[in-house]
């Protein structure tokens, strides 16, 4: 594990196991409960995930914004947080039951988003979010 600068946290490359072993995800960031912090291992059990957050890639937007909310609501994560510098949009799933999350919340750059639980009234503030290309 990585001590990030100016901050108590820690941060470690892992990976969201599929409930029947059989495939994973790579989020590009996941918040986890302090306690799995220790653990050694890369995959990480999706009932142990309070969010995870994705970027989307200018090559490969689909799989973030069409794949990614399907696979991680089958797979009942709470949160799921779709940040896209293309438009400057971000949208937010939470509410998974089903495969489909029951909940969604779209908002520019610039307007905060604000976390239901599991991570209840966590502020993100997105006015310093870049866009693509400038």
């Amino acid at each position: 594990m990585e001590q990030l600068p100016h901050d108590r946290s820690t941060a470690q490359v892992c990976s969201v196991e599929a409930p029947d072993g059989e495939d994973y995800a790579i989020p590009d960031l996941m918040v986890l409960p302090d306690v799995l912090m220790d653990d050694d291992g890369w995959l990480v059990s999706p009932d142990d995930v309070d969010c995870v957050v994705e970027v989307v890639s200018p090559g490969n937007a689909a799989n973030d914004t069409k794949v990614k909310p399907s696979l991680y609501a089958r797979w009942r994560i709470p949160l799921y947080l779709i940040i896209d510098p293309r438009n400057a949009t971000t949208r937010l799933y939470w509410d998974p039951k089903g495969g489909e999350y029951q909940a969604r919340h779209d908002a520019g750059f610039g307007t905060d988003v604000v976390l239901p639980e599991p991570l209840k009234d966590v502020r993100i503030d997105t006015s310093v979010f870049p866009r693509y290309g400038g």
